[in-house]
């Protein structure tokens, strides 16, 4: 995967009947308590937030429980291109040593 192009926010869309949902997850990191969470937002108003009242300390935690959360508010489970999607957004907003090894090794991975 090429960690260059990692945006803000992962769209999931999906459909209801003939209708199409908008919605995308933007992950993040709150630096003062140092924990992670991802923000659910459904045609651009912030819908829920999984990590709100969780301790997630590491980048892959969320993840364990991001298709139940999204259960609970009705949209589909993310695929494997998503969840690293995710992931990878978690580290990012973190930033520090874990973001830029990944954007070493996407210089890596273009220099071959």
């Amino acid at each position: 995967m090429d960690f260059s192009t990692i945006t803000d926010s992962i769209p999931i869309p999906y459909s209801v009947g003939n209708e199409v949902v908008h919605t995308e997850l933007r992950p993040g990191f709150d630096s003062a308590h140092r924990l992670f969470f991802v923000q659910l937002w459904e045609d651009g108003r912030l819908l829920a937030v999984h990590g709100r009242t969780d301790n997630f300390r590491h980048a892959e935690e969320p993840l364990e429980a991001i298709d139940a959360f999204l259960a609970d508010h009705g949209v589909p489970a993310v695929t494997d291109e998503e969840a690293v999607r995710v992931y990878a957004g978690l580290v990012q907003a973190e930033g520090g040593e874990g973001w830029r090894l990944m954007q070493l090794l996407t210089a890596l991975r273009d220099q071959a």
